[in-house]
């Protein structure tokens, strides 16, 4: 399924296409022409809004980078130009500027926090992103990296590579390279609040005591938990990170 955004004045609406894997690319108009593959949701800015407080929130808090939500961003960043084209039509000393710009920064912040986040998480674990990237690549899944990600990615590697040959060069003998089979991973058995956006069932609860019970959560449950026991559901967008 491929999500296209398209914002008409406060509007959001978002193209869902149902992709058959067997499709190519020369046959992609006619898969989008077919009305029985085609739905239109349409999102006011404030829900959009709210997908994006959700996501920014999900990758706050997760140990693990999550799959990116670049629509989204990209929806967000068409509404920040369109407040901004209202702006030059309103005078310097009217309040409703001061309030606007107010909120202006507030989106711009969410946007860099959320941007900011996930490029702090492919620093920190580039090797094995890249890794999962590849494995997930190779299985015919969907990438948690958009584009620039990847590239960034890749760069960032490189760059780490050619900076340890550089100063070890000196090193008696062949250069070490175990260091790049220790590979820094998140921590996806830390806890974490999680809410239930809808009900969830077979959830595993790990105690003290080493023991497994298996939960099921209504709709609006909140619980603290691993990670690895709830993540699939953030990436399922059956529950938040709260």
């Amino acid at each position: 399924i491929t999500q296209h955004f398209i914002y008409f004045g406060g509007i959001f609406v978002i193209n869902f296409f149902n992709w058959n894997s067997m499709d190519t690319v020369e046959n992609a108009e006619d898969v989008q022409s077919d009305e029985s593959e085609y739905e239109e949701i349409a999102h006011t800015a404030a829900e959009v809004l709210e997908l994006m407080e959700e996501a920014w929130l999900n990758e706050k808090f997760a140990p693990e980078i999550l799959p990116h939500k670049y629509d989204i961003v990209e929806c967000l960043l068409g509404q920040i130009s369109h407040v901004e084209e209202n702006l030059t039509n309103v005078g310097n000393d009217d309040l409703r500027r001061s309030l606007h710009q107010m909120e202006l920064d507030r989106l711009r912040y969410l946007v860099s926090s959320y941007l900011r986040m996930r490029l702090e998480k492919i620093e920190t674990y580039v090797y094995f992103i890249l890794k999962q990237e590849e494995e997930r690549s190779q299985k015919g899944e969907e990438n948690y990296l958009n584009k620039n990600e990847l590239e960034f990615a890749k760069a960032y590697m490189q760059s780490l590579d050619q900076h340890f040959t550089d100063r070890l060069h000196f090193w008696p003998g062949n250069i070490p390279t175990e260091w790049k089979n220790q590979l820094i991973i998140p921590n996806i058995h830390s806890f974490v609040f999680m809410k239930a956006k809808n009900e969830i069932e077979g959830v595993m609860v790990s105690h003290v005591n080493e023991e497994e019970e298996v939960v099921d959560l209504r709709t609006g449950s909140q619980i603290l938990i691993s990670y690895s026991n709830v993540g699939h559901f953030i990436k399922t967008n059956q529950s938040c990170l709260i």
